[in-house]
């Protein structure tokens, strides 16, 4: 097998020194932004990887044993016997691992490929990989050569084995094969200390005592074409390598530049070292400056980029102010429209008011009269049920064209809005939704207060009939000469009724327009306080904005203060975090407003204010290291753990959960990007379970990462 041990050992060393270099990480990051999801690794790997160490100690120590064998005219001395179990004991040690390997054979097939297109300023660079490794095995049949490197690793095992076994087979190790082996500890004779084929045997013997290791790993793997975030970072180092080497190969300017200035380097490091320390101390200092000149670039990069998206962003905002501004205009005609409407709504009003005294005075009327005969009462009753029921059947036809005028009003609405902003449909579909709740609950309401009337008056006509019959004994005897009296009281009674019932009737057909308009009031003032909150959110941005670029400026001039102390794993993803930040508070935001709409408050826009600032975010997100869990607040961020080597998310899920507190009855919004959905659902899933929350999960398409998950949710 190729021995890369310095190749991995530069390796590791090429990944400690690049690790914070800005071109590094620079290209790095374009040629994961590249992924089109068409890298792949198939093939399979079926090998013996060997650790030569023990293999190669035996292979130098057997010409010892062999010269020791051949210098011996004595037979059963103690160092003879010290070899002969010096044999057995290599033989042992090598059979066990020889057993478990002889039935594996290596036999291995990998295509990789990788494709990857870059531009990097005005610099365009294409990379193309397709390696292929094929290894089928075949055992040498003379494993008697001089050259050993020419052999595979598992015949050199084999050709000690033979050797082991063909030392045994010498006629002095056949004499003493029935001689007591040596136990431990060896008694170091002179022989064993002075004659170096002893001494080497005895090295070996240290050597079996102390290795502990199991000797050899056996490898089967298959690869069906996904290739994992580890594989890409090994071939995006090489892909760097490579365009590293290209360069200076065309670039003869370059590599004398490069050449130059390492032999500079060497110079003052050996300059350094026969320098007092105050010195070097002023070189490394002097270093330090200028790494953090070179860190003050990068930002100055990054203060570009923001300024990039600053403009974007008044791009946006200038074309939500116009759509803003014709809604401003409607609501305006609108509002004027209210106005009028709530002119009516107080007359009417009144008009209820004046009604209900009437109808309180009736049924103290009712309650004073006494009826004289059952059939007759038996008779008014049914003739009000039926009246009731027509009055009800009138109401359900007026309110059906109500609802249905209501309807075509609020679907023409809706596809007004959902013209002028695109971006806002999902939200004005929940305020329609909420609003068709709102007047199914109304109706609800209305036909609960129709059955309470029904009641009321059933209740009261069982009182009277209640009453009528036990009075009616002490009654008949005055009952023919009062009947005229009665039947003339019923008829004014029935004609007292029919207009009440009209009246009611006409009063019911005013409620519904009442209840129509201030639903349409409701759901205006409603739209006026989610445009008020937009505005909010337009400010907020702006600001933020123009913080982010005065944070980032200042943070340049403060970075050569404070090399020291500054959470880079954090600072690499802060810009992701912040945009997630800013687009999953907006999903919170819409959250709430349901929650305080559906709560009944009329204030809830002073409620959204103040839970701006209240706003937290856990974020889940890779980095080079592993995942990192971080709590994100409005302008502060706090990294609670890193999963050193970790790129399975779920591992995250219960540290997240158990981070996340103080939450019970409120909503919590999950946004999640470059990742699967299912691991934000699980999240969902738990923090069900463990508190009573309302969670939402929303793929957020807007932010490039490698993966990231947020939780959002108002702290205490």
């Amino acid at each position: 097998m190729v021995d890369f041990s310095k190749y991995y050992r530069s390796y590791k060393y090429m990944q400690d020194m690049l690790k914070s270099d800005f071109t590094h990480n620079y290209i790095e990051e374009a040629l994961k932004d590249g992924d089109k999801g068409k890298d792949s690794i198939f093939g399979k790997t079926n090998e013996k990887v060997i650790d030569m160490d023990w293999v190669i100690a035996i292979e130098e120590t057997l010409p010892y044993i062999q010269k020791a064998i051949d210098e011996q005219e004595s037979f059963a001395i103690y160092e003879n016997r010290v070899l002969l179990t010096l044999i057995h004991k290599a033989l042992m040690f090598v059979d066990d691992k020889y057993s478990k390997m002889k039935d594996v054979h290596n036999d291995s097939y990998n295509n990789i490929t990788m494709n990857r297109h870059l531009e990097l300023n005005q610099q365009k660079l294409d990379f193309s990989v397709n390696y292929v490794n094929e290894n089928h095995e075949s055992l040498a049949e003379d494993l008697d050569v001089e050259d050993i490197e020419s052999l595979s690793d598992f015949d050199r095992i084999r050709r000690i084995r033979q050797g082991l076994n063909e030392c045994l087979a010498t006629p002095l190790m056949k004499e003493i094969a029935k001689e007591p082996q040596v136990k431990p500890p060896l008694t170091q004779t002179n022989l064993l200390k002075e004659n170096p084929n002893f001494k080497k045997a005895v090295e070996l013997w240290s050597f079996l005592d102390t290795y502990k290791k199991q000797g050899f790993e056996l490898v089967g793997e298959e690869y069906n074409g996904k290739m994992t975030d580890e594989n890409k970072e090994d071939v995006y180092l090489a892909m760097e390598f490579q365009h590293f080497m290209m360069s200076i190969t065309t670039n003869p300017a370059l590599r004398k530049m490069l050449q130059e200035k390492y032999e500079e380097e060497n110079a003052l490091a050996k300059e350094e070292a026969d320098r007092p320390e105050k010195v070097k101390e002023i070189r490394e200092r002097e270093k330090q400056i200028l790494d953090l000149n070179s860190e003050i670039k990068s930002l100055k990069i990054t203060l570009d980029q923001k300024e990039q998206q600053i403009l974007t962003l008044k791009g946006q905002i200038s074309a939500l102010q116009d759509e803003l501004d014709n809604t401003k205009n409607e609501l305006k005609e609108t509002k004027l429209k209210l106005l009028e409407a709530q002119k009516e709504i107080e007359r009417l009003k009144e008009e209820t008011e004046k009604l209900t005294a009437e109808i309180t005075e009736l049924k103290e009327t009712l309650e004073n009269e006494r009826e004289s005969h059952a059939k007759q009462v038996e008779q008014m009753n049914a003739d009000f049920a039926e009246k009731t029921r027509i009055a009800e059947e009138n109401f359900a036809n007026q309110l059906s064209a109500k609802q249905k005028e209501f309807d075509d009003a609020q679907t023409a609405h809706n596809e007004y809005v959902t013209k002028l902003n695109t971006d806002n449909a999902n939200k004005i579909a929940e305020l329609n939704t909420n609003h068709s709740n709102e007047v199914a609950q109304l109706k609800s309401d209305y036909e609960n207060r129709i059955d309470t009337i029904n009641k009321e008056n059933a209740t009261a006509t069982a009182n009277l009939k209640s009453d009528y019959e036990g009075q009616l004994t002490s009654m008949k005897a005055d009952y023919t000469s009062q009947i005229k009296n009665y039947e003339k009281q019923i008829a004014d009674i029935n004609a007292e009724n029919a207009k009440n019932v009209k009246e009611l009737n006409d009063n019911h057909a005013k409620e519904i327009k009442t209840i129509t308009k201030e639903s349409e009031k409701r759901m205006a003032d409603f739209e006026k306080e989610t445009t008020k909150k937009m505005n909010d959110t337009i400010a907020d941005v702006k600001k933020k904005a123009k913080d982010e670029v005065r944070q980032a400026e200042k943070t340049a001039k403060e970075k050569i203060a404070e090399a020291k102390g500054e959470n880079k794993l954090f600072k690499k993803k802060k810009e992701v975090f912040e945009a997630a930040y800013a687009a999953g508070s907006v999903g919170l935001m819409a959250m709430l407003a349901e929650k305080y709409a559906g709560e009944g408050r009329t204030d809830f826009a002073d409620h959204l204010v103040s839970a701006t600032a209240a706003i937290r975010a856990i974020m889940i997100a890779p980095t080079p290291k592993g995942l990192t869990l971080t709590m994100y607040t409005h302008g502060s961020a706090k990294l609670l753990k890193l999963y050193a080597g970790v790129t399975r998310y779920d591992v995250a899920i219960a540290d997240t959960v158990s981070s996340f507190g103080g939450v019970e009855g409120q909503p919590v919004f999950i946004s999640f990007a470059g990742v699967e959905g299912e691991v934000a659902n699980e999240i969902a899933a738990k923090i069900k379970e463990t508190a009573d929350c309302k969670v939402t999960v929303s793929q957020n398409r807007r932010i490039q990462s490698t993966g990231i998950i947020g939780i959002y949710f108002c702290g205490e």
